[in-house]
């Protein structure tokens, strides 16, 4: 057989091959339910996704910026630059290394700094906050036991000024479910266990909010439900956290993640007692509004 049949006839089978497969694999794509989110290298979930969680934390800031206040932080940062170099010209001459460390701070600076005199219109302003929203929720898949992202991504899908989708507060719920649901699975370290409990809180405050409602869908055994879950997942903490003083985990952390932890629950456990005195007040009440299901 000559090489140019034996080209044409390989040619062929592989063109009869990406048909068959191309008829026979269609209806496992039009299927939704086989669709997996996209995890690329299992980055998703890994201590990897872990650091970049938390290396998000900046670019997001930047961009949260430039959606409110932006020309005012420009002035700020102008005047500020220019009172900078007023005093700097009565200062010595810097070193060699000195100015190389004011180059990279001023490159640093400049990419930041807005070069449009005019402020910013409502669509720009709305463009940026998808961006920050689509932003927080990437940073969230990389790491959804991470409290900063969770809280974050939270706030932009309940608070209308913010968000900038239709879904708001059944989105919002379904994340927190989706959290609790993550972190509670987290064994060895407590964080997630404040992360859960964080995602508590705010169902039950989706829940106070609905309640106040002229047809309110949750009842005050359902939020009770929910109280039960936060005190469970303060206490996975206080347990965990237990656990790590005894093996000295915590000396493995900064001190500044530390405070953050014990600011955290500080900040919880009040959260938990001002939902526990909403529900008896709502449970105090001369009667129970009917639960529309």
């Amino acid at each position: 057989m000559s090489r140019t049949l034996s080209n044409a006839l390989s040619a062929c089978l592989i063109g009869a091959g990406a048909c068959v497969w191309a008829f026979a694999g269609r209806p496992l794509v039009v299927k939704p339910e086989l669709n997996a989110p996209l995890n690329p290298l299992g980055i998703n979930g890994s201590p990897y996704g872990e650091v970049f969680a938390m290396a998000m934390q900046g670019p997001i800031e930047t961009y949260f910026h430039g959606t409110a206040g932006g020309d005012h932080d420009h002035d700020a940062k102008a005047a500020a630059h220019k009172d900078a170099s007023e005093k700097s010209v009565a200062k010595p001459p810097a070193s060699l290394e000195n100015r190389f460390e004011n180059l990279l701070t001023s490159l640093e600076n400049v990419s930041e700094v807005r070069t449009n005199p005019k402020a910013a219109n409502e669509a720009h302003k709305r463009y940026i906050r998808r961006q920050i929203e689509d932003k927080l929720r990437f940073a969230y898949q990389l790491d959804p036991s991470h409290y900063a992202n969770y809280n974050s991504l939270h706030l932009f899908l309940t608070e209308s000024q913010m968000g900038t989708r239709p879904e708001l507060t059944p989105s919002a719920a379904k994340l927190a479910e989706d959290t609790i649901q993550y972190c509670l699975k987290q064994e060895n370290d407590p964080r997630p266990a404040l992360t859960a409990a964080a995602a508590a809180s705010n169902i039950l405050e989706l829940m106070f909010n609905n309640y106040r409602g002229e047809h309110p869908t949750f009842t005050i055994p359902q939020m009770k439900q929910y109280l039960a879950l936060l005190d469970h997942c303060m206490n996975r903490y206080v347990t965990i956290a237990q656990q790590w003083e005894r093996t000295k985990n915590w000396e493995l952390l900064s001190p500044q993640r530390i405070t953050e932890c014990d600011e955290r629950f500080t900040f919880l456990c009040r959260i938990r007692e001002s939902c526990s005195e909403t529900i008896a007040r709502f449970e105090g009440q001369s009667h129970e509004p009917q639960a529309f299901n």
